[in-house]
C-alpha cells in the first residue's frame, strides 16, 4: 500500500506537470512556427527564381518567341532599333551575338535586318557594317534590310552592307554627314562667378572648353577631324551601292529624304512591306527573331531619380566630352 501523499507533494507533481505541459505547447508552437517560416522562406525563393527564370526565357526568345510551322521556311531576322552607340543595346558589342546566330542558322533562307535608328557614332556603326560583309562572305547568306521611321546617318552605312534596302514611303533616309554638338558656359560661368580649376598637360588637351572662349585654331581642328570622318562615311556608301547612287550632288550634304525620294536618288532598292520583303525577296511567310528583347523588369518604369540621374549625365558629357556623330 502506497504512503498517502502530503498535500505539498501533491501541489508540487502538479504545478511540474503543468509547467511540462506548458513547455510541451511552446515546443509545439515553435515547431509549427519554425515550419511555417520555412515554408513561408521557401515560397518566397521560388517565386524569386520562377521570375528570374521566366524573365531569362522570355528575354531569350524560348517563351513568347515566333514558333516556325513544320517545314515551313523562314528568314533569320535580327532588329537594330534606337541609337548605335556604345553600351547601348544596339551597339557592336551587344548585337554581335545576334547577328552570328541569324547568319548561322542553315536552314534559314535569308537575313532580314529590320532598322529603326537616327544614326550613331561612326566606329560603333563602322564596325556593324564591316561585320556584316565579313558574316556574308562567311556563310553566303544573302543580306536584305528594311527600314522603319528612320534610317538615317550611322543606320544608313549600316544598311549599306545588305545586298537590298527597302524602305516605308515615309521612312526618313540618307543624311549622308557628320556632326559634333557642345556648349559654350563661360558668359554664364561669369556671371555667378564659377571658374574651372582644370590642370592639363598638352597645349590642346582643352579643345572647345566650355568655359573658356571658342578658339578658331580648335574649330578648324575639330572640322579636319570631321571632313575625314565625312570621307570616310561617303567612301562606304560609294563602294557599295556605287552603280545604284544618282549623280545628285545633295546625296552627301548631310540631308535626308523620304523613302520615294531615296528610291529615286538610289540610296535604297525599294519601297515594301515587312512581309512583303519576305515573299518577294526569300520566298518565305515567316522570320525567327534572334534580338535579344527586353527582359520583363526592363518595362518597369524607372525612378525619377534614376531618369533625372541618366539625363544629367547625358546633357553634361554632350556638353563637355561630345564625340563625332553620324
Amino acid at each position: 500500500m502506497e504512503p498517502q501523499k502530503s498535500t505539498e507533494q501533491t501541489l508540487i507533481e502538479a504545478f511540474t506537470q503543468q509547467q511540462r505541459a506548458f513547455a510541451d505547447a511552446i515546443m509545439t508552437e515553435t515547431r509549427k512556427t519554425r515550419r511555417s517560416a520555412n515554408w513561408r522562406t521557401f515560397a518566397f525563393v521560388l517565386v524569386i527564381v520562377s521570375i528570374f527564370a521566366i524573365n531569362l526565357l522570355y528575354s531569350t526568345g524560348i517563351v513568347g518567341g515566333t514558333t516556325i510551322p513544320k517545314d515551313g521556311k523562314y528568314v533569320s531576322l535580327v532588329r537594330l532599333d534606337g541609337p548605335i552607340e556604345a553600351g547601348k543595346p544596339t551597339s557592336f558589342q551587344q548585337i554581335e551575338n545576334h547577328l552570328y546566330q541569324a547568319f548561322h542558322d542553315k536552314d534559314a533562307k535569308g537575313v532580314l535586318l529590320v532598322i529603326n535608328s537616327p544614326g550613331g557614332t561612326p566606329v560603333q556603326s563602322h564596325k556593324l557594317y564591316k561585320y556584316l560583309q565579313d558574316l556574308k562572305e562567311e556563310t553566303g547568306k544573302r543580306l536584305v534590310v528594311l527600314g522603319d521611321d528612320m534610317l538615317t546617318s550611322g543606320a544608313y552605312m549600316v544598311a549599306v552592307a545588305a545586298d537590298k534596302i527597302f524602305v516605308n514611303p515615309s521612312t526618313l533616309t540618307g543624311s549622308i554627314g557628320v556632326f559634333q554638338q557642345s556648349f559654350g558656359f563661360k558668359d554664364l560661368a561669369d556671371k555667378v562667378g564659377v571658374h574651372a580649376r582644370t590642370v592639363v598637360a598638352g597645349e590642346n588637351k582643352r579643345r572647345l572648353d566650355p568655359f573658356l572662349e571658342t578658339d578658331p585654331e580648335d574649330l578648324q581642328k575639330v572640322q579636319s577631324v570631321l571632313n575625314d570622318i565625312h570621307q570616310q562615311f561617303i567612301s562606304v556608301v560609294k563602294d557599295s551601292r556605287a552603280d545604284k547612287l544618282t549623280s545628285d550632288q545633295n546625296l552627301f550634304t548631310g540631308d535626308y529624304w523620304t523613302g520615294h525620294e531615296a528610291v529615286e536618288l538610289g540610296l535604297v532598292d525599294g519601297i515594301e512591306t515587312y512581309h512583303g520583303v519576305l515573299e518577294k525577296e526569300f520566298g518565305a511567310q515567316h522570320a525567327l527573331d534572334y534580338t535579344q528583347k527586353p527582359g520583363l523588369f526592363s518595362k518597369l518604369p524607372r525612378v525619377a531619380e534614376a531618369w533625372l540621374e541618366d539625363a544629367t549625365l547625358n546633357i553634361l558629357n554632350s556638353a563637355t566630352n561630345s564625340i563625332p556623330r553620324l
